[in-house]
């Protein structure tokens, strides 16, 4: 019977020690990880991450552990 992930949450995120790794290593299991992003406010990295969709259809963010992110 199919799943239905409905639509009771916005989405899952967890950190990484080194995301160029995590987005190569995910790139070459063919998970099809969207562009690294670089989150800035005037000109202070806030945050790096990608996300990547599940089997299922949910959206998993990738972060660079960095501030408040650790």
């Amino acid at each position: 019977m199919p799943y239905d992930p409905g639509d009771g949450y916005g989405h899952l995120a967890v950190s990484v020690d080194d995301l160029d790794a995590e987005h190569k290593r995910f790139t070459q299991l063919n998970l099809n990880p969207r562009d690294i992003v670089d989150f800035n406010n005037n000109g202070e990295l806030i945050a790096r991450f990608f996300f990547v969709q599940d089997p299922d259809g949910y959206q998993i963010e990738v972060l660079q552990r960095h501030g408040r992110f650790k």
